[in-house]
């Protein structure tokens, strides 16, 4: 968000020339698409929407598109109500003018939070990040909780104030809550978030990218956790000059939240690493402000971009790419299709029924500890056959029997791997313990895991009582894949 040291020109034309490839096919979104440092997009009921920097503060303090497919977007109304702002803002960022930079949202508890920078246009670095939620953002009665984390409480790194903008909220694999924040002054840390409260859990501050290093101007950080790692984006480059931008977006990754997040090359970004991903193409000038959003087992990454079409390259304007992986780095194209929600939302008690069988998945023995195995058999209606299955996040679900309904379905030590096996777990609501239910038609569904997105599997296809039920890559046409659900 508003860097103030140019980046160097010579080296970033040097990237587009080793990086360029010709224009993909892009979709087209339509309707309101102008905004600035986009949010993460979130859904509420049948609707989707994100928040951007503000348009000024007596006309939208902070932005907000909705949509309803992703691609034909309006402006919603803003959080904030024009030429208002929260009190407590004038003493941790005296100059403040009432327009708010780089929102993020994430759903805890059922409720909406949003997190915003406030930012000094007087006073030297003054900065501070806030809160404020809404249990609905179809519906939404916004109420401030006040501040999370201020330059003026941080203090300095190496005689550099932390700049506290740009925060990006993710979960990890446990589904702890995280907020990465900062720019290139002192660099970019990493603070865990109470989900109770929406504040910082602790005082404990991790350092992962930048390390006080003007001339690297990293900022723009989100963190997302996909097939077992943690993936870092950032922007480099100098944003907010419309077509004159050379913003790009750089990654690196970590096995742990809170980093070290290292690149291709196995250079720390705290450290200066990062490996481009996206930078500018065509009319789609200086790319930035990374956020993610799962749609339907399609990686979905949102951007802003300056608008090659036009005399200045304003608006920026919101993009939508796909994110696939290539050695487990992350590849992002426009060529793509929306796919359609196929994802049933749950609540109840069923039978869970394997459609190559005809079988039950069945605890075996009606064993009610920890570790109990998951299988096949065939239906004698007793409560270690009937589940019960309970949405927690949009469209993921726990799993639990009847018989044991402190214990959740769960993938063996977090695994990704195909053959992992499925068993039972003291119920943790960690991502290898939710489960989304993909129509497969004809009433069947595939039961894909968050962690692995992988499918529960019947192994080897096998019709018999006992055949044991573990993950495995989701496959067309597998009938041992799939499955009905019969109420009980």
């Amino acid at each position: 968000m508003y860097p103030i040291v140019h980046f160097c020109k010579t080296f970033f034309a040097l990237l587009i020339t080793f990086f360029s490839a010709a224009n993909a096919l892009a979709i087209s979104l339509s309707g309101t698409t102008d905004i600035h440092d986009p949010s993460t997009i979130i859904k509420d009921g049948n609707t989707y929407w994100t928040f951007g920097t503000g348009g000024g503060a007596s006309n939208f303090p902070i932005n907000a598109l909705y949509s309803t497919d992703l691609i034909n977007w309006k402006r919603g109304p803003s959080p904030i109500p024009a030429n208002t702002y929260p009190s407590w803002i004038s003493n941790k960022v005296p100059g403040f003018d009432g327009n708010f930079w780089a929102p993020d949202v994430i759903e805890m508890n059922g409720k909406f939070y949003l997190y915003y920078s406030a930012f000094s246009s007087t006073s030297g670095m003054r900065s501070a990040i806030g809160v404020m939620v809404s249990s609905s953002l179809n519906n939404p009665s916004w109420q401030d909780l006040g501040m999370v984390v201020s330059t003026a409480d941080e203090g300095t790194l190496s005689g550099q104030p932390v700049n506290t903008i740009d925060a990006g909220l993710y979960r990890d694999a446990q589904n702890n809550v995280w907020m990465v924040y900062g720019s290139h002054y002192a660099g970019i840390f990493v603070r865990q978030i109470n989900p109770s409260t929406g504040k910082l859990m602790n005082s404990t501050r991790y350092p992962v990218v930048g390390n006080n290093y003007a001339w690297h101007e990293y900022e723009a950080a989100q963190v997302k956790y996909i097939n077992g790692y943690y993936y870092m984006f950032v922007n480099l480059g100098e944003c907010c000059l419309g077509n004159q931008s050379n913003y790009y977006i750089v990654t690196g990754r970590s096995t742990s939240p809170t980093g070290p997040f290292l690149d291709k090359n196995g250079k720390s970004l705290w450290n200066y690493g990062g490996s481009a991903i996206l930078i500018s193409d065509g009319n789609y000038i200086g790319p930035g402000h990374f956020g993610y959003f799962y749609n339907n087992g399609q990686h979905l990454a949102s951007i802003h971009y300056y608008d090659g079409t036009t005399s200045t390259g304003w608006p920026a304007r919101l993009d939508l790419l796909q994110m696939t992986f290539s050695g487990g780095w992350p590849v992002l194209s426009r060529n793509f299709s929306v796919k359609s929600d196929s994802n049933a939302r749950v609540n109840g008690t069923y039978r869970i029924t394997p459609a190559h069988s005809g079988k039950s998945l069945d605890v075996e023995n009606c064993g009610v500890a920890a570790g109990t195995n998951l299988r096949q058999w065939s239906w004698i209606n007793n409560n270690c056959q009937k589940f019960i299955i309970t949405r927690v996040d949009d469209v993921w679900h726990r799993i639990s029997p009847v018989s044991a309904s402190g214990l959740a379905f769960d993938v063996d030590s977090y695994s990704t791997a195909d053959g992992a096996n499925l068993m039972l777990w003291n119920s943790t609501n960690t991502h290898n313990q939710m489960f989304r239910f993909q129509s497969a038609g004809s009433g069947r569904y595939r039961i894909i895991n968050r962690n692995s997105e992988k499918c529960l599997d019947v192994a080897g296809n096998s019709t018999a009582d006992g055949a044991n039920v573990n993950q495995w890559q989701c496959l067309a046409n597998a009938t041992n894949q799939m499955f009905s659900l019969q109420a009980q």
